[in-house]
């Protein structure tokens, strides 16, 4: 028999090698967790054993078209334009009919039916839907023959449908990995390393902080909320953190919240959506809180969670139950966390002024800790900063001379970022006095840079994000109007840019170009649909 040049040469399909053949796809299908390549090896063994040409796995898109996503010809990948060099009739039949396809001259009723196959020269193919359990087909596992001496018998038809079984498994494995691995980088977005943050022991050592000795030995005698107030870089997450970590209760997650005001983008991000719960929504989400089920969930600056939003919160801190947006059962969820919140404004003017509630105060207070400003503790200066050495340099046994000791702890200096602050100049520090002497394990005076110390100091301390923003002064008001619209366009016509920016690198994914941003997913995706921004849709392969 004739073999066309290129092609594979026809093995003859016996029950020994059909067999064998099929203990290879087990395999490259067990493994496909482990590697990208796995379809790609399990369509070459199926083209092997059938003597095709070719092979292409289909998926469908959200508007139900399909796509080839992997493409092969006698293990080699297809190039671009091969990949269209497929009969789209068989693939769009086996869907509609929810069924293998056969098509090859001997078939009954094929004459005709696809003029594809004479221009491509296709001498038969077949096409079945993949599935996996579903009760819809998510694509299509298609394979056909140029060399029209072939033969499509009732035995390869058989071992077809078998590996079409097992492309439907093995697809649906590797999704459900692909979520589980985008959950997981999303959680550990919003967890706190261990290894960055100093020992509760540790940070108790100091004289500064002998105060809140007995607040904290409290609150690791129960599981009672947790309010740490304090300035801006005082250490709250970082005390937080280490409460969290001494009382064991794990996994530690961390909320950062104010990056939205939008009551389904904060909903979603505690609690969760349901797939379509709203226009974007292609997917499930898991809220943080679910995350910290068991653990302890940490809400930086509490003060930023907008009133509307409050309730919600609310209710959580009173029943431990929460519903994620699109929730349909009659039952709501449950989790059990322990809340440590945080804030660096003042909770007593916000409740007199209403824009925080008070019985959320106290819910949230059940242990209230103020952490005291760096320029109030002056004698911790010296250790703080050779903690903060030796945790970003271990390599050295780094320390201080007097003469920077005395420095840093000057009344002079009024260290307005705090702890914050010291490790920025600490830091730099370090890195300067690796460069003038590579092998330095002391850090001196000459090693500071005094702007470092001295220009924050002069800097006027942002508003809090509640706070009502203060117009600037001018004689008219239509003016200041128009110009606020004028500077608003400019900002989201820069901010349209970025996005589009964001979204091209990230390959049009929302959620790779919401971590590449460092903002929430959902926050991300109601700002492209408020401007009007179509991207990928998650879940679909491209």
């Amino acid at each position: 028999m004739a073999v066309a040049s290129g092609s594979p040469a026809r093995v003859a399909l016996t029950h020994e090698t059909m067999w064998r053949q099929l203990r290879q796809l087990l395999d490259r299908a067990s493994a496909a967790v482990e590697t990208e390549w796995a379809l790609d090896e399990c369509l070459d063994i199926v083209i092997d054993l059938l003597g095709a040409d070719r092979g292409m796995v289909l998926l469908r898109d959200a508007d139900r078209t399909t796509q080839v996503v992997n493409a092969r010809g006698h293990k080699r990948a297809l190039a671009i334009e091969e990949r269209e060099e497929m009969s789209r009739t068989i693939v769009r039949r086996a869907l509609e009919r929810d069924e293998c396809v056969v098509w090859h001259p001997l078939a009954a009723g094929t004459t005709g039916e696809s003029p594809s196959f004479l221009m491509l020269k296709i001498a038969a193919a077949l096409a079945a839907p993949l599935r996996a359990g579903r009760p819809e087909a998510r694509g299509v596992l298609y394979v056909d023959f140029r060399d029209p001496d072939v033969v499509v018998d009732e035995r390869r038809v058989e071992f077809f449908m078998t590996a079409t079984t097992l492309f439907g498994s093995l697809l649906e494995q590797a999704e459900r990995a692909r979520v589980d691995r985008e959950h997981l980088r999303e959680a550990r977005s919003h967890c706190i390393e261990v290894r960055s943050t100093p020992a509760l022991r540790d940070l108790l050592g100091s004289a500064g902080l002998a105060a809140i000795r007995d607040d904290v030995t409290a609150a690791l005698a129960g599981d009672r909320p947790i309010l740490i107030s304090g300035e801006s870089g005082t250490g709250k997450t970082m005390l937080a953190h280490a409460l969290a970590e001494e009382s064991g209760r794990k996994p530690i997650v961390r909320a950062v919240l104010g990056s939205s005001d939008d009551l389904n983008t904060i909903t979603s991000e505690l609690f969760g959506h349901e797939r379509g719960s709203y226009s974007g929504a292609v997917g499930k989400r898991v809220g943080l809180v679910e995350y910290a089920h068991g653990g302890t969930l940490i809400l930086d600056e509490i003060l930023n969670l907008p009133p509307h939003a409050q309730q919600i919160l609310l209710d959580f801190t009173q029943f431990g139950t929460y519903r994620p947006l699109g929730h349909t059962g009659v039952d709501p969820r449950r989790a059990s966390v322990r809340i440590i919140a945080a804030t660096n404004g003042d909770l007593a003017a916000a409740i007199r002024e209403r824009r925080f509630r008070e019985d959320l105060f106290y819910r949230l207070a059940g242990i209230e800790i103020t952490l005291p400003p760096l320029a109030a503790r002056r004698e911790d200066i010296p250790a703080l900063a050779l903690s903060t050495l030796r945790r970003g340099d271990a390599s050295r046994a780094w320390t201080l001379s007097p003469e920077l000791a005395d420095l840093l702890m000057s009344p002079q200096l009024e260290w307005p970022g705090n702890v914050r602050q010291l490790e920025h100049v600490v830091h730099y520090a370090r890195d300067r006095a690796v460069s003038l002497e590579p092998r330095t394990t002391e850090l001196r005076p000459e090693h500071v840079v005094l702007r470092e110390l001295s220009a924050p100091s002069r800097r006027p301390s942002a508003p809090p994000r509640s706070a009502a923003p203060v117009a600037p002064p001018g004689p008219n008001l239509t003016d200041r109007w128009q110009r606020m619209h004028a500077d608003r366009a400019s900002l989201e016509v820069l901010e349209e840019q970025l996005l589009r920016d964001a979204l091209a690198e990230a390959g049009g994914v929302v959620a790779h170009a919401a971590r590449a941003l460092g903002v929430a997913r959902t926050t991300l995706a109601s700002r492209l649909e408020a401007l009007g921004i179509r991207a990928q849709q998650e879940g679909t392969r491209r």
